[in-house]
């Protein structure tokens, strides 16, 4: 969630200036500044609610960062920090904390502070696990935790009951926590890059789910379930072991867009056909697919661009 800085609000982009008149300074952006160090003089900006540090190469944040008790978005991605501050936890106000393209390990447990908090983008770093804590985040909307090393997502990830969307591509997932199916708020769920070899059947339970990509994995099963997610507009599972398909998938009535390319799909039961009136894009390239029943699918869809190659 960004803040959106009002008319009367200045915006600075250097210390010097903004050091002129400490209690004024509200939004500071420093970003692609060549800093080596964390600035100190930052903490003289009491009022301060907006930090953007980002693209430069600062290597730790103090401790003393706590005294930015305003702060309500930290930028702090494209830097060299291999762990945050304990202390973070102390920025009670904070909505958005990005901390993505670091070398990050690990999460301080003391995250699970910043209630407060809409959006937590930790993507690209180096991530073996969460701490169970991030269940605190009550107020979570969006959480961004792909392209790192994750081989689980704790349990406690249920908890985040205003989740509206979850980033876990490009880890080594083997499973999903059942308590996922708690995220009844959930809509946009990436899953791609992964080593999961099912679409768990509790899927169906997150009802407003509209985009699901979990293309790039070993799927070879698509539960009948599935077919429950009346909401799902965009479906993405190219390059998996899917050899066939729900028997009722017509009934996912809200489908605009179908990428099943790069399976072992050789037939489509009855019920596909239903997809006709909403399926605008259909990707079904790379597939033991006969000529028979090519000509059957472009004909039955004639509103729906269609790729056979």
């Amino acid at each position: 969630m960004e803040i959106e800085p009002n008319l009367e609000t200045q915006i600075f982009y250097n210390l010097s200036d903004a050091l002129k008149n400490p209690s004024v300074v509200e939004i500071l952006d420093l970003h692609f500044n060549d800093l080596s160090e964390f600035p100190m003089e930052i903490l003289e900006f009491d009022n301060l609610k907006k930090l953007d540090i980002y693209n430069n190469q600062i290597a730790s944040i103090p401790s003393e960062i706590q005294k930015l008790q305003k702060l309500e978005k930290l930028d702090i991605s494209g830097n060299h920090l291999s762990e945050l501050p304990e202390s973070i936890g102390n920025l009670k106000n904070l909505t958005t904390l990005i901390a993505s393209w670091n070398n990050l390990s690990s999460i301080p447990k003391s995250i699970a502070n910043l209630t407060n908090l809409i959006k937590l983008s930790l993507n690209n770093n180096e991530l073996k696990n969460l701490p169970d804590e991030i269940g605190n985040l009550h107020n979570l909307k969006e959480l961004i935790i792909s392209e790192n090393e994750l081989i689980e997502i704790p349990e406690s990830i249920g908890n985040l009951v205003n989740l509206e969307k979850l980033r876990v591509y490009e880890n080594r997932l083997t499973n999903l926590p059942k308590s996922i199916s708690k995220l009844k708020q959930l809509t946009k769920l990436e899953i791609n890059d992964n080593n999961l070899d099912k679409i768990p059947d509790f899927i169906s339970e997150l009802t407003n789910l509209s985009r699901f990509r979990a293309f790039k994995n070993q799927i070879a099963y698509i539960p009948e379930s599935i077919v429950e997610l009346t909401n799902l507009e965009k479906l993405i599972l190219y390059e998996n072991e899917i050899s066939q398909l729900p028997v009722k998938i017509g009934q996912l009535k809200a489908l605009k867009e179908l990428d099943l390319s790069f399976n072992n799909i050789s037939y489509v039961p009855d019920s596909f056909f239903e997809l006709s009136n909403t399926l605008r894009i259909l990707r079904f390239n790379n597939n033991p697919i006969s000529d028979a029943l090519q000509i059957k699918i472009t004909r039955s869809f004639p509103n729906t661009k269609i790729y056979w190659e």
